[in-house]
């Protein structure tokens, strides 16, 4: 077996196996008190033709389901005022089933406030998912997704009313997108926005006795990642190295704000160039500096971590000019974390990072 197909499936468990245990950590480490309930959502939309051959076989709108689990956090963790967390099951119909597949995926939720009355929320989730379809040989129009296995990310809105003291009916936009990070191409990731109305049953309030972990928060960050990443089917997979240092501005917070920059070494950017018509390629190609902005909650050992920014070094800046990130850290102890991130550009995700974090008091 040739080395590239050895070194992509060792990539493909790996990635596998950190994305559920994540979701295990998640749902699992953190303690909860008072509101528990069950959400069942149904929603129409569309998935979004962001690239052109995207046209070739989205063809109905899609329709979604979605089954959460949520209870309240702890209410002695100092970010946790207001918060929800909870585990959902969400099955997609893109458009085109016999082209698209379906999407289902498990994942870890959290939801935010927008006021104290806990009437309107804002849903961020991420997981796992696995799709039915991929491209293949004879699946050859379907260029979005090539991997049965994907990371999710779901975006949402939700406002709720109450119609008794146990169950209320909530109108919700979701925003959800699944993709490998490039691991495996082609890859053009799917993004499927819908609205829909939900029905919350709420349970017996529960309480927990047990006090929460908390660290404090960290002045400086500094982080290793590693990835990979593909740019044609079957094709070389390429190594991708990142250092990042962020400073936190207000570290005393519950939920603090910061900026920092990322070092990248892409070594598929020299041949993207070349693929794309540019002959006079060099290796400096393949380096990228960014400068970020961040916004941190922390919640006992997660760490979740949203970021934006733009590149002061980017050989393809003309395409790639604004970055977006999701990064997960869970921390080992107050010092030490792992984690796993997703970079996005706009609608397409560029790569899935894997790596640890060094945190400075």
């Amino acid at each position: 077996m040739p080395i590239s197909i050895r070194y992509s499936t060792f990539v493909f468990t790996s990635m596998k196996k950190t994305l559920f245990i994540l979701i295990l950590i998640l749902f699992a480490k953190t303690n909860f008190a008072q509101t528990n309930g069950l959400s069942v959502y149904g929603a129409w939309g569309y998935c979004v033709p962001h690239h052109s051959d995207m046209w070739n076989y989205i063809e109905h709108h899609a329709k979604q389901i979605d089954i959460t689990y949520f209870k309240s956090f702890n209410e002695k963790l100092p970010s946790s005022t207001h918060l929800r967390q909870g585990l959902g099951f969400t099955l997609v119909d893109p458009g085109n089933p016999e082209v698209m597949g379906y999407g289902m995926a498990l994942y870890p939720q959290i939801h935010f406030p927008f006021n104290t009355n806990e009437k309107a929320w804002f849903i961020l989730g991420c997981g796992l998912q696995y799709n039915t379809k991929i491209y293949s040989d004879e699946n050859y129009r379907m260029n979005a997704i090539s991997s049965h296995f994907n990371a999710l990310i779901l975006l949402g809105f939700s406002r709720e009313f109450k119609i008794s003291d146990n169950w209320s009916l909530s109108t919700r936009f979701n925003w959800t997108h699944y993709s490998n990070g490039s691991i495996k191409a082609p890859n053009l990731g799917l993004n499927i926005p819908t609205v829909g109305l939900s029905v919350q049953h709420y349970f017996k309030p529960q309480y927990s006795k047990k006090d929460p972990i908390i660290y404090s928060n960290p002045t400086w960050q500094f982080m290793l990642n590693f990835s990979s990443k593909q740019l044609k089917a079957e094709g070389l997979l390429y190594p991708v190295l990142m250092l990042s240092a962020e400073r936190n501005i207000s570290p005393n917070r519950k939920n603090y704000w910061g900026f920092g920059t990322d070092i990248i070494y892409d070594r598929s950017m020299r041949d993207k160039l070349f693929y794309a018509g540019d002959s006079s390629t060099a290796e400096s190609d393949n380096l990228k500096v960014t400068v970020k902005g961040t916004w941190t909650v922390p919640l006992e050992r997660l760490q979740i971590s949203l970021q934006a920014g733009t590149y002061l070094v980017n050989s393809n800046f003309s395409k790639e000019f604004v970055f977006q990130r999701l990064a997960l850290r869970y921390h080992l102890n107050e010092n030490i974390a792992a984690g796993v991130s997703l970079r996005s550009h706009f609608a397409k995700a560029d790569v899935i990072e894997f790596g640890l974090m060094y945190c400075l008091p």
